[in-house]
């Protein structure tokens, strides 16, 4: 199925965060709460998936999963602010620089299942928007694997809390060959719900119940005992079609950075 899909997030923590800090000196430069939908192109199969679009700030990505690998291609479409080039330097501790525009690069990641997300200590391979993504339409043939392991789609779950076993889940899924989700709630150790997704509107096409509608939440620990709102999401199908063939791209081993 070919889909192209408007994704919006709201990191809701961030914002009070920043308002917080900066409210007393407010000005027109502030960058608003009403940012614009990003636009991601996907092809999906039963296990098998493209995803490509406005997946960073700064650059355009295309992914394919191959069965045993994701594949990203990403290119510099525009250098990054200096004031954000400056923030990121204060926070690494070293001195950065906006890499040129029209830089390409290629990497390839090992995953039997295609699931980008990662425990503890261990980077996850996409950014939110590819997360978000991948849990709503490509996560099928990972659902149906034994012993899957789902994380909350924001990784900053890694900083504020403790859980070495993973997150246990409760999700439903389609009946179908895609077996996407209809729903998806996973929870801590403690049996505290930290992320919620749901499917609002569908279509049937071919027999696969394709998602129209979806969105969802995650939840932080806050600095008492209770818990807040970090982040919600929302996406919207814009538009859909069959496809014939998925194909991933020839790498030469010279090209690829693992």
């Amino acid at each position: 199925m070919d889909l192209t899909v408007q994704i919006e997030i709201n990191d809701w923590d961030y914002w009070f965060l920043e308002d917080k800090r900066s409210l007393a000196n407010t000005t027109s430069d502030e960058r608003s709460i009403f940012t614009k939908a990003a636009t991601v192109h996907c092809v999906i199969g039963a296990d098998r998936w493209l995803m490509e679009g406005d997946l960073f700030r700064n650059s355009t990505a295309r992914r394919w999963f191959t069965g045993t690998n994701i594949i990203e291609e990403s290119v510099i479409t525009q250098g990054l602010p200096e004031a954000e080039i400056k923030r990121l330097s204060q926070i690494s501790k070293f001195a950065m620089s906006s890499p040129p525009v029209g830089q390409k690069s290629t990497r390839i990641y090992e995953t039997g299942d295609g699931n980008p997300g990662r425990p503890v200590r261990v980077s996850d391979l996409m950014d939110l928007r590819g997360r978000i993504c991948w849990l709503a339409l490509c996560s099928g043939s990972a659902l149906q694997r034994e012993g899957r392991q789902l994380f909350p789609p924001s990784d900053l779950w890694k900083e504020l809390l403790s859980a070495p076993a993973g997150f246990s889940d409760k999700t439903t899924v389609f009946d179908d060959g895609l077996a996407l989700p209809r729903s998806i709630e996973l929870f801590t150790p403690e049996q505290r719900s930290i992320f919620q997704s749901q499917v609002r509107q569908t279509t049937n096409i071919v027999g696969w119940e394709i998602p129209l509608e979806f969105y969802g939440v995650q939840y932080r620990p806050a600095r008492t005992s209770g818990w807040q709102l970090q982040m919600t999401f929302k996406g919207k199908v814009t538009a859909i079609g069959v496809c014939s063939e998925l194909k991933a791209p020839e790498m030469n081993e010279g090209e690829i950075a693992r």
